[in-house]
């Protein structure tokens, strides 16, 4: 899309600039900005992106999107519109509309990300993939990532997320996908949703907004099942380690921090491969992108060595050795199903020493917040020789973990957590560090690789 044809496509008007002038990245984030990108300019809850516009142009931006007075330096292509966020949902609309390849999307409770990650890998015998970059995967983030889809990638695979009921059947609208994912239907966003079976119901908008000749790919295990298949008109595949299963999970062995080995059955043909993600959950996300592969018409042999070509993103259950130490960084989101999953990998790993858990706050999980963290503590027990907690339930989960006949201690703030990693951490210990996103855990991994490299 040119300056031109983003100012048509969201009725707006060219101020000034190139009207040929082609982009190539968005972005709304000031402090993201590299050369040659588009800045759109929002109101957010915090902070507004228009008084930032020149910090952006400085910063190398070459176009901008905004919807109110700005003070603007001569050069850059200049869209104003009546309202930035309506206006780049209208993008959206246009650039996904004139996409020729095939669109996958995939949404659930956890296991989205990695799933996203497996599927673009598995899909790559077509030819070039496209997949949204880290966590663009709200009405914000899916429209900014669509401005670096190109028409030579022969798939588009897209992670969608929700805080609502409606939002994902809006991104599903825009972007029309023929295959869609759902992983799985767990406890995360209750606080906004109120309970698991509307947490269902807002994930299985992608199914019904499927074609009649795309496929739905879904886990045979999962007891949401049932409802969700109802969802779809599409074709749906299942995928799982029942025998009800389309595509069968019938081995699976973990390789440690070198991920898993895996094994597959599908029409009769079994087939075995590597993925390089570790944790018990990555086993059934590698399977659902298989399936996907398949309903993409990739052969199953080639969908499954193409896995061994997916990474895990950062903070996703990726895993560090340096300093005699094995960290598991798992710090970008939490819910009582992926604690779950990265406690028995903490269980599950070598240790030459103690196993310690480093864990913050849960997330969005409404009324029963305080039961869940309680649950934490107690799985907690279960891992680790040590729990240190941190944030707001903090002391709840140090006090279920020692009523559970663990070991914990709870920190006040960063600064104390930081001491206490320097006080309790030795070479030959395996440390799993987890906690939703707004709690900031990633800066004390950063900080105790850089502490003791």
């Amino acid at each position: 899309m040119n300056a031109i044809e983003l100012a048509q496509a969201t009725c707006g008007r060219l101020v000034q600039g190139d009207p040929s002038w082609e982009i190539s990245r968005a972005v709304a984030d000031s402090r993201a900005v590299g050369q040659g990108d588009l800045f759109v300019a929002l109101e957010g809850e915090r902070t507004d992106g228009h008084l930032f516009v020149g910090q952006a142009i400085a910063a190398g931006a070459q176009g901008v999107l905004f919807d109110r007075s700005v003070e603007l330096m001569p050069g850059p292509a200049a869209v104003q519109v009546d309202d930035a966020r309506r206006a780049l949902l209208s993008a959206a609309r246009v650039m996904a509309a004139g996409y020729p390849g095939l669109v996958c999307a995939v949404t659930g409770s956890v296991g989205k990300t990695t799933t996203k990650e497996m599927l673009a890998a598995c899909l790559a015998p077509l030819g070039e993939v496209f997949r949204n970059p880290g966590n663009y995967n709200s009405d914000i983030g899916m429209p900014l990532a669509l401005f670096s889809l190109r028409a030579t990638h022969r798939a588009a695979v897209f992670e969608l997320g929700m805080r609502s009921m409606g939002e994902i059947r809006r991104l599903a609208r825009i972007l029309r996908p023929k295959i869609g994912i759902v992983t799985l239907i767990g406890v995360s966003h209750l606080s906004e949703l109120g309970s698991v079976d509307a947490i269902a119901r807002a994930k299985s908008e992608l199914l019904s907004e499927l074609p009649v000749g795309g496929t739905a790919v879904l886990n045979a295990d999962d007891p949401y099942m049932p409802q969700l298949r109802l969802s779809a008109p599409a074709n749906v595949l299942l995928v799982g380690r029942g025998p009800e299963a389309d595509l069968r999970i019938v081995g699976s062995e973990g390789l440690g921090t070198a991920g898993s080995r895996i094994a597959l059955r599908y029409a009769g043909r079994e087939c075995g491969g590597e993925v390089r993600f570790v944790g018990s959950g990555a086993v059934l996300d590698a399977a659902l992108a298989v399936g996907a592969a398949l309903a993409a018409g990739v052969d199953l042999d080639d969908a499954v060595e193409a896995l061994a070509g997916a990474l895990p993103a950062k903070g996703r259950l990726r895993t560090y050795s340096f300093a005699g130490l094995t960290v598991i960084d798992d710090t970008y989101n939490a819910s009582p199903q992926s604690l779950e999953v990265a406690l028995a990998l903490l269980r599950d790993l070598p240790a030459h020493g103690r196993r310690i858990a480093v864990l913050g706050d849960m997330r969005e999980l409404g009324e029963e917040e305080r039961d869940m963290h309680c649950a934490m503590g107690r799985e907690a027990a279960r891992s680790a020789e040590l729990v240190l907690a941190i944030g707001e339930f903090a002391p709840l989960v140090a006090q279920a973990t020692r009523d559970a006949g663990g070991q914990a201690l709870a920190v006040a703030d960063f600064d104390e957590l930081v001491e206490e990693l320097h006080r309790q951490v030795a070479a030959g210990d395996v440390v799993l560090f987890k906690a939703s996103r707004s709690v900031g855990l990633e800066r004390a991994v950063e900080h105790l690789r850089e502490a003791l490299q």
